[in-house]
């Protein structure tokens, strides 16, 4: 009966993203987050609410560009300012990294459409790796990554050589990932099981 607010950073993956996110049994609503409006319009996350009722979650999608496209670090504040958990996916982490003053860099090689083997560092117990193997394939597609990690979070997953894959803040109830949890690629049933441990796990 839980109910997410999925910022939708115009994106391929957002409808997939959302039936993973239902598969929990969760309601999913979905808002756009529009560069030509510079961003998400604050507001409507109010009236989404009043319409349907508190969020349990919001899910920051995949999108295109950089975080600053869509604004996403202050998206991010607006959902603090309600005291809405958030779990992020690609876009959604690179812009955590930069609404919690991180740096992102730009990979040599892109990693579009690519397997990696990621290596859980973290969030095993009550987090969003609860009931997980320790090493899960996952697809990626990105090209930007974290290459400055602010003090505020924790890196929970990463790739062998180094690259963050995922992140945990220190005190509140946000997460994310950089790889794709409803891609093919990624481990069968991984990518529910990570969605549903965050409306779990993540929360104030």
């Amino acid at each position: 009966n839980k109910r997410v607010l999925l910022v939708d950073h115009q994106d391929s993956f957002v409808h997939t993203l959302a039936n993973y996110v239902r598969q929990t049994g969760a309601q999913v609503i979905t808002i756009r987050s529009n560069p030509q409006k510079v961003g998400l319009e604050e507001a409507e996350i109010d009236r989404l609410a009043k319409e349907f009722g508190p969020f349990d979650m919001a899910l920051l999608s995949p999108g295109p560009g950089n975080p600053s496209d869509f604004q996403v670090p202050q998206t991010i504040e607006y959902l603090e300012k309600r005291r809405i958990p958030i779990f992020g996916v690609c876009l959604g982490l690179q812009g955590m990294i930069e609404r919690y003053g991180g740096k992102l860099g730009i990979l040599p090689v892109p990693m579009h459409g690519k397997p990696s083997v990621v290596e859980i560092k973290g969030d095993k117990d009550k987090g969003i790796f609860a009931d997980l193997p320790e090493e899960i394939v996952c697809g990626r597609y990105h090209s930007l990554f974290c290459c400055d990690l602010p003090t505020d979070l924790s890196v929970t997953a990463q790739t062998a050589d180094g690259c963050i894959m995922a992140i945990r803040h220190k005190t509140l109830p946000v997460a994310a990932v950089q790889f794709h949890p409803e891609s093919i690629l990624t481990a069968p049933g991984c990518g529910v099981r990570m969605l549903a441990n965050a409306l779990t796990y993540l929360r104030y």
